[in-house]
């Protein structure tokens, strides 16, 4: 995987971020979600770098990134802080402006880009989310059982950490399984890299720090832009599976919700479960080669 692909680790001065990059033309940022790495990106970024200049990054916490220490009031695992990394990464390569794709708890990094740095982010892509405060106010009960995590991930450390650290194989085995229409389409090699990173202790706490700034901080940015009016300026393509086997953040309703938050939405459901960019990348890449700018 990524074999004509380089590797770089750059920082920021806050976080040490891990990332691969390849191709030429107009910059494009690919961001993962949980409990991935950047890895998911196997199948759409060598495709992407044909026609654009691809990055691929660990997002802090996660796979090789580094894992900062974590705050009481969860603002170092924030989308905030979270993105205020991607900026200062693309930065460091050159790139003041970029698109930016993300899947799961990078496409709600995605969004807070979006909204905190509209000077530099020309075009974004979600896949498989709505915004963090549409998530917890449509919370019922299907969405509840295909997204339990938010609420087991949000209790007070060490708890979570303690459970998953019993077995994080097989946590992180059933994620994948449950959230997935056909879990055989994870390679094996990606596999193993989600299983590497995910054993490793720091990595586990910083996750659940993730999904504790979901259920705090994360909603207070969304409510306080609300308030303000603010909203998403560049295009924005939303994109989502239909066949998770368990119900999900995302739903029928996923345009009519983004178009509440942007300006130029388009996009629909494509025939899989949540792991687009795994499950379906030639339905993912028929989308966002054309809106991306490329043929």
């Amino acid at each position: 995987m990524f074999e004509d692909f380089e590797t770089k680790r750059i920082d920021t001065g806050d976080v040490e971020i891990h990332l691969r990059t390849a191709g030429h033309g107009p910059p494009v940022l690919l961001l993962h979600g949980y409990p991935q790495t950047h890895v998911t990106w196997h199948r759409v970024a060598p495709v992407l770098a044909e026609q654009f200049t691809v990055v691929v990054p660990d997002l802090r916490g996660y796979g090789d990134s580094g894992c900062p220490p974590s705050d009481p009031d969860h603002h170092a695992y924030s989308k905030r802080a979270m993105g205020d990394d991607m900026v200062a990464v693309m930065e460091a390569l050159g790139f003041g402006q970029f698109a930016v794709v993300g899947h799961d708890r990078g496409a709600r990094v995605t969004y807070r880009m979006a909204l905190d740095h509209p000077d530099r982010v020309t075009r974004m892509a979600s896949l498989d989310i709505i915004p963090t405060l549409e998530m917890w106010r449509r919370t019922d009960k299907a969405r509840a059982m295909g997204a339990f995590h938010w609420m087991f991930l949000a209790q007070p450390a060490p708890k979570p950490e303690t459970m998953i650290g019993h077995d994080p194989d097989y946590f992180l085995e059933w994620l994948l399984e449950s959230w997935a229409a056909d879990p055989a389409a994870f390679a094996p090699q990606a596999m193993a890299e989600y299983k590497r990173c995910f054993r490793k202790p720091e990595v586990i706490h910083a996750t659940c720090e993730d999904y504790r700034a979901g259920a705090t901080v994360d909603v207070e940015y969304d409510v306080a832009d609300q308030e303000a009016g603010l909203t998403i300026s560049c295009p924005l393509l939303a994109l989502w599976g239909d066949k998770r086997a368990v119900g999900g953040p995302a739903s029928g309703d996923g345009l009519e919700i983004w178009r509440k938050w942007a300006d130029d939405v388009s996009g629909g459901p494509v025939a899989c479960g949540h792991f687009l960019p795994e499950e379906a990348p030639e339905a993912v890449l028929e989308q966002l080669l054309p809106f991306l700018g490329g043929s």
